[in-house]
């Protein structure tokens, strides 16, 4: 048995010997009001979507990542899809 102490509290290192079904009690008992339930709304926060957002979906619409060169599997490029406006017929 390790006995640890620190400016702020005292305690006693005793967990060699808990089986898995022990810690999970013991933290249970140590969180009492935890139901293990996740919440939605906590977590980062992201900004409103932006022009540079907006321009960034509408460019994945219009195109699509592939190989260029049949010969070389490592060229690949954003090759523009047909059928969007501003394209030359």
């Amino acid at each position: 048995m390790k006995k640890k102490n620190k400016e702020y509290a005292q305690y006693e290192e005793n967990k060699k010997g808990l089986t898995l079904i022990e810690r999970t009690r013991e933290h249970q008992l140590r969180h009492p009001n935890d139901k293990n339930i996740r919440r939605e709304e906590k977590g980062i926060t992201w900004s409103k979507i932006t022009e540079r957002d907006k321009r960034l979906q509408q460019f994945y619409k219009e195109h699509i990542y592939t190989f260029v060169d049949e010969n070389d599997l490592s060229k690949k490029a954003w090759i523009r899809i047909s059928g969007f406006k501003g394209d030359e017929e």
